[in-house]
């Protein structure tokens, strides 16, 4: 008899369990490299047969927690579990990690109704790379002589007497300044103003000289993504004032919360810039259509922000 109620006790349990809705965060890894890119699912489990549950998902900047950056993410899904009703709502994103360190993603409250249903803590860990360092600093190639010619001759010849060049150009300056008071020369006409030239023009020659030469498909993808985002970042310190040459890639993307671009433009240039550094310092390989995916989202990118760029420069 005590049998039967302890078995009638756990199926009820396990029934009541089933029917709770169930919040998961899932992660491809629970351990990656610095920087590497992967993916991650949240979701939430609920029976609802008449399909009447509003689920609110929470509201996330730029980073699913602290030191965990969102690089994209996809709209959100559902899909059905079982015949009964039960259905599971997701929505995955791609995300990565500059912080090497043993990370717990705290737990995501996800709405359901009128109620709010907690995920468990996650594990992650982000570990360095590793340079060998027993491996000495060899030459690139072997050495080899060449000639002294006379052009490198000539140019240590002026490292030499410069100073007796330079003498010699201020007694030629100071005469023609003597003869231009002294024969009160005409003033010279004034050199026409020639406007600097707007920044998405410079942007987009480059853009489309290596859609041009279809720059995507060559195995070098090293320079083809140092060109890329060398205009890119040369497009958003001219355009919009962010230090982007000098800075590295965590630094444009902390500075890109505050710029006026939109959220759209502001993932795309996470992910170009986060695939760039990955590519050329963690010898990461991408397929010719992600490259060519990469030029052609900048080339829109400077297409839709240029038009203020553009009036400026004519009431200039």
């Amino acid at each position: 008899m005590r049998l039967l109620v302890s078995i009638s006790f756990l199926f009820i349990s396990w029934i009541s369990f089933a029917q709770t809705p169930q919040a998961e965060l899932k992660l491809d890894y629970d351990k990656v490299r610095i920087g590497e890119q992967f993916k991650a699912s949240l979701s939430i489990t609920y029976v609802d047969p008449q399909q009447k549950l509003l689920v609110g998902w929470p509201k996330f900047d730029q980073e699913l927690s602290k030191d965990i950056e969102i690089i994209d993410r996809n709209i959100d899904y559902t899909v059905p579990v079982d015949s009964n009703g039960t259905y599971s709502h997701i929505q995955d994103f791609t995300i990565t990690s500059f912080e090497p360190a043993y990370h717990i993603i705290p737990s995501i409250g996800i709405e359901l109704g009128d109620s709010i249903y907690q995920t468990d803590p996650t594990p992650l860990l982000v570990e360095s790379v590793q340079i060998d360092t027993s491996k000495s600093i060899v030459d690139i190639k072997e050495n080899y002589s060449v000639d002294y010619s006379f052009g490198e001759k000539v140019e240590d010849w002026f490292r030499s007497y410069w100073q007796w060049l330079v003498g010699l150009a201020i007694i030629i300056a100071a005469y023609f300044l003597f003869k231009l008071f002294k024969g009160r020369l005409k003033k010279e006409e004034e050199v026409p103003y020639v406007p600097p030239t707007p920044a998405h023009i410079t942007a987009l020659a480059s853009l489309k000289e290596l859609e041009a030469k279809e720059a995507w498909k060559s195995l070098q993808q090293k320079d083809y993504y140092s060109d890329l985002t060398y205009t890119v970042r040369l497009y958003l310190e001219q355009r919009f004032g962010i230090k982007a040459i000098e800075q590295t890639t965590r630094e444009i993307i902390q500075e890109l919360k505050y710029a006026d671009i939109s959220e759209e433009d502001k993932m795309h240039l996470r992910k170009l810039l986060s695939e760039a550094d990955m590519i050329k310092f963690a010898k990461m390989k991408a397929d010719a259509e992600t490259g060519k995916t990469a030029l052609y989202k900048s080339i829109d990118f400077v297409e839709k922000t240029k038009k203020q760029e553009a009036q400026k420069t004519a009431e200039e």
